[in-house]
């Protein structure tokens, strides 16, 4: 029973569709000038695959490498989990790298280097060549969405190269993904004013997770949220289909919420309300409360992060003027009449001790761990597991009812 469960769910996520699109992290060798007939140019870009589906590229899609230049030759290295493989090499003028030598569980962080050089040809008359192409392509080896990344530039005859600036040869790039899986609802974000320090106040905002078409929140990412307030206590509930389900209150700078406990079906409407409670210190610039969604690997999500509007009022010291320096008189001396007696040293006065202050109460986070941190993360474990059962049983449920 439990096999057959096992094999649902795994094929339950290899239907979820995917539509995962690359990113050219940094590009090198582009040229800066108007190309040359005949000259040798090479070309390395690295292009990762960022993106909340499943998977890292879609294995129905296809991912195709161009050039115009002649004598082309290609390398590509794939990088996966910290590991490097050598995934094509060859000397033609388009390539093809079919989508499932490119589709991985998201978490193994599949990246590509590609590198290509050749001869720029010789022309009739001076025109554009294509240097690079890469283009993401779907089943119909039509064009998907705008995941074409294109280097070209016209090229001369050696002699007949005009002056000035040439054109920017990167004719077309995908656009950064912006990976965020929530909305801020700006109405219950309060508040929005500058806070004197010292004052205790709380701060609110409210997430909508409407974002992804097919879930709520990727069970593979976090949710963290960090508080600048002194002696900070946490409110937060999950809010879905209507009822509200308040979190266990917890008090410190830092609040997680794993993945699982937000991902549900996008028809469940899920909402996060948030309120932290806290002395607002003095002197601190950054965002009194931010949140941030990270992926696997830890790193923040692009465009993922939210900081509160609420500032600390910016105290101006007073200067105080320096005090007018009289010239002190000088004694007269009177001769002595006895001879001096003998003069005893007069014993220097003993400096104050200020005592330590008192070591300051540890986090679970990065300032140290205490009791109260390590019994907080105990009931945080408990609660997770207490939930990850509730979610299980009922599809454990189902999967029995289909058995019998």
């Amino acid at each position: 029973m439990f096999r057959r469960g096992a094999f649902c769910i795994t094929l339950l996520l290899l239907l979820v569709s995917s539509a995962g699109a690359f990113l050219v992290e940094s590009a090198e060798g582009v040229p800066e000038g108007y190309p040359v007939y005949g000259e040798e140019l090479e070309l390395e870009i690295f292009i990762t695959f960022p993106g909340l589906d499943p998977r890292s590229f879609p294995s129905e899609d296809t991912l195709e490498l161009r050039t115009g230049l002649t004598n082309p030759r290609w390398t590509v290295d794939m990088h996966r989990s910290g590991g490097v493989s050598t995934l094509k090499q060859s000397s033609k003028s388009r390539e093809m790298i079919p989508g499932w030598e490119l589709s991985y569980p998201s978490g193994e962080d599949i990246a590509l280097t590609i590198r290509v050089s050749g001869t720029v040809p010789q022309l009739a008359e001076p025109g554009k060549i294509t240097i690079l192409s890469v283009r993401q392509l779907d089943g119909s080896y039509a064009l998907r969405g705008e995941n074409e990344y294109l280097i070209a530039q016209t090229a001369y005859p050696a002699g007949s190269v005009p002056s000035g600036t040439p054109p920017d040869p990167v004719v077309a790039a995908p656009s950064p993904p912006d990976l965020s899986a929530f909305t801020v609802s700006e109405r219950s974000t309060t508040p929005t004013r500058l806070l004197q320090p010292g004052e205790t106040t709380t701060l609110r905002t409210y997430l909508y997770f409407d974002r992804i078409p097919h879930i709520t929140f990727p069970t593979s990412d976090t949710l963290r949220l960090q508080t600048r307030l002194i002696n900070a206590t946490w409110a937060v509930s999950i809010h879905k289909g209507g009822a509200e389900i308040p979190r266990n209150p917890r008090s410190g700078y830092f609040y997680t919420i794993p993945g699982f406990e937000l991902s549900y079906p996008a028809r469940e409407n899920l909402g996060l309300s948030v309120a932290v409670t806290g002395v607002v210190p003095a002197g601190v610039t950054a965002p009194l409360l931010e949140i941030t969604q990270c992926g696997p690997d830890g790193y923040v999500r692009e465009g993922a992060i939210f900081a509160h509007p609420a500032g600390v009022v910016t105290i101006i010291p007073t200067e105080t003027p320096a005090p007018t320096d009289l010239p002190t008189p000088v004694p007269t001396v009177t001769p002595a009449t006895t001879p001096p007696g003998t003069e005893s040293p007069t014993p220097l006065p003993t400096p104050e001790m200020t005592p330590l202050p008192p070591p300051p109460k540890g986090e679970i986070f990065p300032d140290g761990i205490t009791i109260d941190g390590i019994l907080n993360l105990i009931r945080e474990l408990i609660d997770h597991g207490t939930l990850f059962v509730n979610r299980l049983m009922p599809l454990i449920e189902r999967i029995a009812g289909i058995g019998s």
